[in-house]
């Protein structure tokens, strides 16, 4: 099999279990993370709400959540293989992507389906688009394979 299907299912794979693990174990937990209440005042007075709330979503609940596990496998995956990087990253932000989707999608949810919907899974994507190529391509460059 070619090594980049190989990277790419690997990374399929990786991020499969990643956000599986991050879903399911670790983002309640860190949604949970109260917005401090002086900067929830200050956003409200300065009619910053939605500024606020999302890089508040971006740094504490989705890079405490699922960006700094993902960043880790990635990294960890390319220093004892010898995959390409970039394969690998594409790999795992589609599957990802594709059950992030899933998730959004799913009968549970459909009932409250709306644009904001969407607009609060960006923290997500972003983080995860980030982490894993910055990771991956660190990964990449100190191969021990």
């Amino acid at each position: 099999m070619n090594i980049k299907v190989k990277s790419i299912l690997a990374g399929a794979v990786l991020g499969a279990i990643v956000f599986y693990v991050a879903a399911y174990c670790i983002l309640g937990h860190t949604a949970a993370i109260v917005l401090p209440g002086s900067i929830a005042d200050w956003a409200k007075e300065n009619s910053a709400n939605f500024p606020v709330l999302f890089v508040w979503e971006l740094l504490v609940v989705q890079l405490l959540g699922i960006g700094i596990l993902s960043a880790i496998a990635a990294y960890l995956l390319l220093r004892i293989t010898s995959l390409k990087w970039l394969y690998v990253a594409i790999g795992f932000v589609a599957a990802d992507l594709i059950l992030s989707h899933v998730f959004l999608f799913s009968l549970s949810t459909l009932e409250n389906l709306s644009a904001t919907n969407f607009i609060w899974f960006a923290p997500h994507f972003i983080v995860v688009f980030l982490c894993v190529f910055i990771a991956a391509s660190l990964g990449g460059k100190h191969q021990s394979v």
